[in-house]
C-alpha cells in the first residue's frame, strides 16, 4: 500500500454521472482509500450550495469549491476568493452586447442566474425554485440593486458560466479573449448546447492553485498529491498534481497530458484508478 497520498476528484463525469448519481463502486473505493489513510477532497466547479446533501454526505475530508475559489475542511474555511465587482460588471456588459442570455454566477450565498439558464433549467424538467438547492436559487433581475449601485457590487460570488445559442454571435476562443482582463475562461459542461460555452474563472485562481495550497495547508508535498477529472475545467489541477488521471470518458483530450487514463465512470472509472493507484 502506498504511503498516504492527498486525492482530489472532480464530480461531474468522475465521481457522478449525468444523472447525479456515484456509482457504488465509486463509494466503496473511497471509503476504503480513507480506511487506509489517505485524505480525499472534492474539487470541483461547483459552489458549495450546489453539492449534493447525499454527495457531501460520502464524508469527503475537504471540499474545494467554484473551480478553485474556496476549500473547505469540515465547517473550517481555509481560502476564499471572490470576483471584483468590476469583472462581474464587465462580464455582464458582455453578455449584453453579444446577446448571450443563459449564464449564472456561482459563490457561497448561492446561484444567481438570468432569465435564460431559468428557462434552461425548467426545459430540462428542473424547477429551479423547488427541491433541495431552492433556497440558493437567485433570480439576476430579482436581485435589488442601491441606486448606484451595479449588480458586481452587490453579489458576492466566486465564478461564472454561461452558454450561447447554437448559432453564437462570437466564439469560445473570441469569448476568452475578449474577457481575459477579468477571466480565465475554460470550456464548460455545456457542449450538446453550444459550441461557445465556458466557465469564468478569477484569473489566477483555479483548480490548480487550490491543489497546491491545500497540499501545502495540510503537510503534504505535490509529489503526494493525485488529481482525477473528465474534462478541460480540471485542466489546472491535472497539471499542478503530482499524478493526474483521465477519466474513460475524458473529453477535450486531457488524457493526452495525463499520467494514466481509467475507465468509464459506467464501468467503474473511480473504482478502478484507486487500484491502479494502489490507494485501496
Amino acid at each position: 500500500m502506498v504511503a498516504s497520498k492527498l486525492v482530489f476528484i472532480d464530480i461531474d463525469g468522475t465521481l457522478a454521472d449525468e444523472k447525479h448519481i456515484v456509482p457504488e463502486s465509486a463509494k466503496n473505493a473511497c471509503r476504503k482509500a480513507q480506511s487506509n489513510g489517505h485524505k480525499l477532497f472534492i474539487c470541483t466547479g461547483r459552489s458549495m450550495p450546489k453539492i449534493e446533501r447525499s454527495i457531501l454526505d460520502l464524508g469527503f475530508d475537504g471540499v474545494v469549491s467554484v473551480a478553485g475559489a474556496q476549500a473547505n475542511v469540515g465547517d473550517k474555511l481555509l481560502f476564499q476568493h471572490l470576483v471584483s465587482a468590476d469583472a462581474v460588471d464587465a462580464a455582464m456588459e458582455y453578455f449584453r452586447e453579444h446577446h448571450i442570455e443563459s449564464y449564472q454566477w456561482q459563490g457561497a450565498d448561492g446561484m444567481y442566474i438570468s432569465e435564460g439558464y431559468r428557462r434552461h433549467l425548467e426545459s430540462k424538467g428542473k424547477v429551479f425554485n423547488r427541491g433541495e438547492f431552492a433556497r440558493f436559487w437567485h433570480l439576476i433581475d430579482e436581485v435589488e440593486i442601491p441606486s448606484g449601485a451595479t449588480l458586481g457590487q452587490v453579489i458576492h460570488v466566486s465564478k461564472g458560466s454561461y452558454f450561447t445559442g447554437p448559432d453564437p454571435d462570437v466564439t469560445f476562443e473570441q469569448t476568452k479573449r475578449d474577457l481575459s482582463p477579468w477571466f480565465e475562461t475554460v470550456h464548460g459542461s455545456y457542449d450538446k448546447i453550444s459550441p461557445n460555452n465556458g466557465e469564468l474563472l478569477i484569473n489566477g485562481i483555479d483548480k490548480g492553485t487550490a491543489v497546491r495550497n491545500v497540499a501545502d495547508a495540510l503537510g503534504y508535498t505535490i509529489a503526494d498529491t493525485i488529481a482525477i477529472g473528465d474534462s478541460d475545467n480540471d485542466t489546472a489541477m491535472l497539471k499542478a498534481a503530482g499524478t493526474s488521471v483521465a477519466m474513460g470518458n475524458a473529453v477535450h483530450g486531457i488524457e493526452k497530458f495525463c499520467d494514466l487514463q481509467t475507465t468509464d465512470i459506467h464501468d467503474n472509472g473511480l473504482a478502478n484508478a484507486f487500484r491502479a493507484l494502489g490507494l485501496v
